[in-house]
């Protein structure tokens, strides 16, 4: 037997549905399984109107329990043979008499304890109280009353179906009473769709003009744009992003290709392919060489073709392109760099100040970078790309809040068009990079620097004003940032000590402003560390990853390290080798004392004498690079082999004993410096 519960609405954003599929999927698995109901798997539905599941081979009844419930112990429960509050307390909550306590005893003691036999409920019994808890736990970002009801939901609830096997389920919320009638596409179907099993749900809808399934929608859609859009060799332009909205925003999709004024092609091809994108939600078009066409493609929510609505749609992104140009001329009868000066009246946050303040402690930031990456010979461009690296922010462009996904790009074309370097025009855009996983990295310094320069100002500063990310929240992005940071250091070769960095920022950062929390470089520092464990373990294992991470501050020096080790992991010798070091660190982990001096008069055996010259020229090549210093700890790891196997370290002569453990401290130093295990 499957059941059947569809919850009908009015239509819900579109960034709402998935999720409301998702919680009311797992909240069914939860609520199932907490009131001992069996069924083999939860299957979810969702489109704008409605979300659903069909629990499938729901059993008919709840499990019988066996139940035992252990309270406190005896001398707790019980005082003069009279139960204590305790004791009462512990019996009420099970809803039993001082008759039913039994005494158990274990490695701990004597406890009381209460069991009891629950004969199992019929499902159709206890359902209706399962799917009202379902329906209120369901939580939005936003959520609304409608009417007179004090119920709160993303969208007025119109309708449920309770189908369970073949008959209707009685369940009633809020006045609406389930039943097995679901509601078609409007307009175009029946609102009033009788259902007599679950397992039709789909084919009956389907009929009705409604592909439940978002992954079966998301075909259509990809097959109508084919069919409709692209028999003539034009491609649309599919961006993820937008087809996960517009899968969201209707229920049966049609494709249709409409046109606009060629005139607009005239413009930054960016701007046009975001107005459409992100005003109209339109898929723009090009044509069998790449190019941007005067076309776009718009997703019905219909099943047929319409003149009507094409040309419909054709009026309303006119006027929108036609925004777009104005603002973008009007930009450019004003002196780009102008705009620095009108940051000042823009805050980024109230206790970090404004955008202004920003540029002018990332200036400081990417100088003291420059210096460090000995980057003198580009200092100028970085330095101003640094400081017009936000100035498209108060652009008519970028001001007019439906444009903000330019940022960075807009600058970088006002920037080119009124004559500055071609690096720093371009180094504008790609200081925002990466922008998520995956994204491209910078291909200039000025952008890379700049990128640095502006994300460890942000990380740094929110850590100084309390607004470190938590494990649910991060409205800063902060990981990304300094996930991006890596990324863009790695992929520049940029040698630098990250440590160093934080520091420089916190100074420069405190001179400016407030900090007001405690302990803000070692909170950095420690959230900078997690994130590039995070993104070599895209290369490397956690553990080879652990051997430098504490010992190497320099990111690129760290990736070039790991390299070496990565390579060596693959040989025999070098699983040998770590748990050699492992063995003298378990050894030492018991020799509290500080090493004495090392009295090579002592030493009786040629293990010892071996192994002290060993530690010696390991000292010496310390500083002549990391592959130097971990192939001679491998090409003598017999050395120290053969000492374990042939000298007793706690010898009789105290004497003896504390000179052969003073040597194996003198090798766990220096081996500590190029392996930390």
């Amino acid at each position: 037997m499957d059941f059947l519960f569809e919850i009908g609405l009015e239509e819900l954003p579109s960034r709402y549905v998935d999720e409301a599929e998702s919680n009311l999927k797992k909240l069914t698995e939860n609520e199932l399984k907490d009131e001992r109901i069996n069924f083999s798997e939860v299957e979810s539905f969702s489109t704008p109107r409605r979300i659903a599941i069909i629990v499938k081979d729901i059993s008919e009844k709840q499990e019988d329990l066996d139940k035992k419930s252990v309270g406190p112990s005896v001398d707790i429960a019980f005082k003069g043979g009279e139960l204590t509050k305790a004791g009462e307390g512990f019996v009420k909550s099970q809803g039993a008499e001082k008759e039913d306590i039994k005494i158990i005893e274990n490695e701990k003691g004597k406890y009381i304890s209460v069991e009891k036999f629950i004969k199992g409920k019929e499902t159709k019994e206890i359902l209706p109280d399962i799917l009202s808890n379902i329906v209120k736990k369901i939580e939005f970002e936003k959520s609304m009353k409608w009417g007179e009801k004090s119920f709160r939901f993303a969208r007025p609830i119109k309708w449920f179906v309770t189908l369970l096997g073949n008959e209707i389920l009685d369940f009633e919320f809020e006045g609406i009473k389930g039943s097995n009638k679901s509601r078609g596409m409007r307009y175009f179907a029946s609102q009033d769709v009788a259902i007599s099993n679950p397992s039709e749900y789909e084919k009956v809808l389907k009929e009705n003009f409604v592909i439940a399934k978002k992954d079966k929608r998301k075909e259509e859609i990809l097959k109508s744009i084919k069919e409709n859009c692209e028999n003539d060799g034009e491609k649309a332009i599919i961006n993820n992003y937008l087809l996960e909205e517009v899968i969201n925003l209707v229920e049966y999709p049609y494709a249709i290709k409409g046109e606009y004024n060629k005139d607009y092609l005239k413009l930054p091809e960016d701007i046009t392919t975001i107005t459409m994108e992100t005003h109209q939600r339109y898929f723009p078009v090009r044509d069998k060489d790449g190019k941007l066409t005067n076309k776009f493609i718009l997703i019905r929510n219909a099943p047929e073709y319409s003149e009507t609505v094409k040309k419909g749609n054709e009026k309303v992104i006119e006027p929108r392109l036609a925004d777009a140009k104005f603002f973008f001329d009007e930009d450019l009868k004003h002196k780009f760099s102008d705009n620095v000066e009108k940051l000042k009246e823009v805050t980024f946050q109230k206790d970090m100040g404004t955008i202004y303040d920003k540029i002018k402690r990332s200036q400081k930031i990417a100088e003291y970078l420059i210096n460090e990456t000995g980057l003198q010979e580009e200092k100028e461009n970085i330095l101003r790309t640094v400081e017009l690296a936000k100035a498209d922010l108060v652009t008519n462009v970028i001001a007019e809040k439906e444009f903000t996904k330019l940022q960075g790009f807009m600058g970088s074309v006002y920037a080119e068009k009124q004559g500055e370097n071609k690096n720093v025009a371009l180094g504008i855009f790609e200081h925002y990079l990466p922008r998520y996983q995956g994204d491209s990295l910078p291909t200039t310094i000025e952008g890379a620097l700049a990128g640095i320069a502006d994300k460890i100002d942000t990380v740094t500063g929110c850590f100084s004003v309390g607004l470190k990310p938590t494990s649910s929240k991060d409205p800063y992005a902060l990981r990304r940032a300094v996930q991006g940071i890596i990324y863009v250091t790695l992929n520049s070769k940029l040698k630098y000590d990250y440590k160093k960095l934080i520091e420089k920022a916190y100074e420069i950062f405190a001179a400016d402003k407030k900090v007001l929390e405690k302990n803000v470089v070692e909170d950095v520092t420690e959230f900078f560390k997690q994130r590039i464990i995070n993104v070599l373990s895209e290369k490397y294992s956690k553990e080879l990853i652990n051997y430098e991470v504490n010992l190497e501050s320099n990111v690129v020096n760290l990736d070039e390290k790991l390299e070496v080790l990565l390579k060596l992991s693959k040989t025999e010798k070098f699983e040998k080798l770590i748990n050699l070091l492992k063995r003298i660190k378990n050894i030492l982990k018991e020799e509290k004392g500080n090493a004495v001096s090392i009295n090579e008069n002592l030493f009786s055996t040629e293990e010892e004498k071996k192994l002290y010259s060993f530690a010696e020229e390991l000292e010496n090549v310390e500083n002549k690079g990391f592959f130097i210093c971990t192939e001679t700890l491998i090409e003598n790891e017999e050395i120290i082999n053969n000492f374990f196997d042939k000298v007793k370290i706690n010898d009789e002569n105290p004497e003896i004993k504390n000179n052969r453990i003073s040597l194996l401290k003198k090798l766990e130093k220096i081996s500590d410096k190029i392996i930390n295990l």
